[in-house]
């Protein structure tokens, strides 16, 4: 099976990625809820000023993969399901946070979700992750 190693080059997180997000996730002892802000630059748009859904997507997979992370699992995502609540707009702050729900043989369950300053929800996923 392959290695799978952190080389700081994730996408979302890798600090080593120039084109990435650098988002710096952060775990909330009280809550167990994993969370960050993002902040999606304009060339991440689709439609104009407007969050392209595959990259609220990629952040939502990737707070779930860092819940399981906190305690101490590796995993890799099997299944996702988004829902998209409001089009989030590039430039402006938001805030992820995510959990696992379960831990079952080699799956873990987890959700996760998009929101405003104000609590508002733009996006949510739930989503299977394979124990790596």
């Amino acid at each position: 099976m392959k290695d799978f190693n952190d080389d700081q080059n994730c996408f979302v997180c890798g600090m080593g990625n120039m084109a990435g997000l650098k988002i710096e996730f952060h775990q909330d002892s009280q809550s167990q809820e994993t969370t960050a802000e993002v902040i999606f630059p304009k060339h991440l748009q689709g439609w104009q000023d407007t969050v392209h859904g595959g990259l609220l997507a990629t952040v939502l997979d990737e707070t779930m993969i860092k819940s399981a992370a906190a305690s101490g699992i590796k995993c890799v995502t099997a299944e996702i399901t988004v829902k998209y609540k409001k089009p989030a707009m590039t430039g402006t702050a938001y805030h992820v946070f995510g959990k696992t729900l379960e831990n079952r043989g080699r799956i873990i369950t987890a959700e996760s979700r998009l929101t405003d300053a104000a609590g508002q929800v733009y996006a949510q996923a739930t989503g299977k992750l394979f124990k790596i």
